[in-house]
């Protein structure tokens, strides 16, 4: 595949990607019904689509950067940031006490493209078109900054009083909630779902080396038999 013609396949991809996000965070931020609601910023859901989005946009703006190492590295870390999205919602969260909205509804349209449409995407994008092997062996480490930090502000948002109208606890997620089951269950929840997200961090990784070598392994045979 020549090169301007992946770069222009590579943009219409995107630029789906980035419609059903920003689509998704209008909906669920309130936009649609002409008011916003502002509790919804104390979601993870909607910080990691808020993320894709901005960056996906830069990716798209400047091309250049497509192949910049450290740049693929923070891609690396928002893609596992948006694949815990998907995976939160769709093990903890759509089980026995809690089903997705049907999407012929706004709000149901919203729940699937930011829990799943977008997520669904960000992977493939990586699959398809990021150069593999660029990852640094400690960024699974990194990665998890911004879920942490996120933690962190919830925490402090928490303890000024419930913003979240219709919940019997002031926190956005269950299994998270203090008030319901008290910081060492709490503690237990987050230090158990982190431990899975660097793990499955590392993964990422080495499969992403594991393709990076397999291609270099095709070019090498490749020219093998050329010569």
């Amino acid at each position: 595949m020549d090169k301007p013609c992946k770069s222009v396949k590579r943009t219409i991809y995107r630029l789906f990607l980035i419609s059903g996000c920003v689509t998704g965070l209008f909906i669920k931020l309130g936009f649609y019904t002409g008011k916003m609601k502002w509790y919804t910023l104390l979601y993870y859901t909607n910080w990691s689509n808020f993320f894709v989005f901005v960056f996906f946009l830069f990716m798209i703006l400047f091309p250049e950067c497509n192949e910049n190492k450290k740049l693929l590295n923070i891609k690396g870390g928002i893609t596992m940031m948006i694949l815990l999205t998907a995976v939160i919602y769709h093990f903890l969260l759509n089980g026995k006490e809690f089903h997705m909205e049907s999407i012929k509804t706004a709000e149901g349209l919203g729940s699937f493209l930011l829990h799943y449409y977008t997520p669904l995407l960000v992977l493939l994008d990586w699959l398809l078109w990021d150069k593999k092997g660029a990852f640094f062996q400690k960024s699974p480490v990194f990665w998890t900054a911004i879920p942490a930090i996120y933690m962190v502000f919830l925490f402090c948002i928490a303890s000024k009083g419930n913003f979240i109208p219709n919940q019997n606890t002031k926190y956005p997620y269950n299994f998270i909630a203090v008030d319901l089951l008290g910081w060492e269950r709490v503690f237990i929840n987050i230090v158990a779902i982190s431990a899975c997200y660097i793990a499955v961090g590392y993964f990422y990784v080495h499969i992403d080396k594991a393709l990076c070598k397999s291609k270099q392994y095709k070019r090498h045979t490749s020219v093998r038999k050329r010569s």
